[in-house]
């Protein structure tokens, strides 16, 4: 199917992309620790992965009229950078000891040292997108929308903690509680933001990225949902009903595509490559 063949050419690319961003950063490096370092966030960003947030970056582009491809794929691996940088702090909070089939950073490194390697790939995907092939008129906005993107992830990420806190104190959590926290760790930050930071780079308006978000939103919960559906969270974690929330992530996923289709101003072909995409969701 062209979906699968324009997703896998996609996910090369963007592999091959980073491969090529952390040569670059480990050759540059002068001292022999701090190349060991790269080496570390090499290994660990290049370990079989979806790649969805970079590919959305490039699809956000795309919607918005962009038409260079080779700069928008050297420039979508800023959110693969930023992501690795939340999942070895997210494994650290959670005290993961595996990730993408291999060990977690701070199982190996300890906690501490993963902590700050996280920072460093943190800044590394600022570098990434500040430096990307665009005008300074498109990287200083969309830096700006990864900046309140990952603030909103963080208060995402506060909020859920919160919520286990009262799991564990014996108080029952409700829907509303839930679904503010998946929007607000995981909508924006995975599919909603990585679509708009590409639409910006392209150029697009206030009034653009509002059509994005308007599907992207739903969508962005039912990713979570679906997540949290196979790891068991929704009823062994919340306590929460596990048939309605299968029902609300079939719902939210009709809702976005139809939504996505009734768009006049996306180009038909990326509207059916997202169409596909959220159909893989189900």
């Amino acid at each position: 199917m062209p979906f699968f063949q324009d997703l896998l050419s996609l996910q090369k690319g963007i592999n091959r992309e980073v491969a090529r961003f952390f040569n670059r950063k480990i050759k540059e490096a002068t001292a022999a620790h701090e190349k060991e370092i790269l080496g570390w966030l090499r290994e660990y960003s290049l370990r079989p992965a979806k790649r969805i947030r970079a590919v959305l970056v490039n699809y956000g582009y795309f919607l918005a009229g962009g038409k260079d491809k080779e700069a928008i794929l050297e420039a979508s691996i800023f959110i693969e950078l930023i992501h690795n940088y939340l999942l070895i702090h997210d494994d650290i909070i959670d005290k993961d000891e595996m990730r993408r089939g291999k060990k977690s950073l701070h199982s190996v490194r300890g906690s501490d040292v993963a902590i700050v390697v996280g920072d460093m790939a943190s800044a590394l995907g600022y570098e990434a997108l500040d430096s990307a092939a665009f005008p300074v008129k498109n990287r200083a906005p969309a830096l700006a929308k990864l900046n309140k993107v990952l603030y909103a992830t963080g208060y995402g990420q506060i909020l859920d903690l919160f919520l286990r806190e009262k799991i564990k104190s014996g108080k029952k959590v409700n829907d509303k509680e839930v679904l503010d926290v998946y929007k607000k760790k995981t909508a924006f930050y995975t599919i909603v933001a990585p679509l708009q930071i590409g639409a910006i780079l392209a150029g697009a308006g206030k009034n653009f990225l509002e059509k994005i978000e308007k599907f992207a939103l739903p969508l962005g919960m039912a990713f979570q949902i679906k997540d949290d559906l196979q790891d068991g969270d929704i009823d062994k974690i919340f306590g929460l009903d596990r048939l309605k929330y299968q029902k609300m992530q079939e719902k939210l996923i009709t809702v976005a595509q139809r939504i996505l289709k009734e768009e006049r101003a996306f180009p038909q072909k990326e509207k059916e490559f997202l169409l596909n995409l959220a159909e893989q969701l189900k």
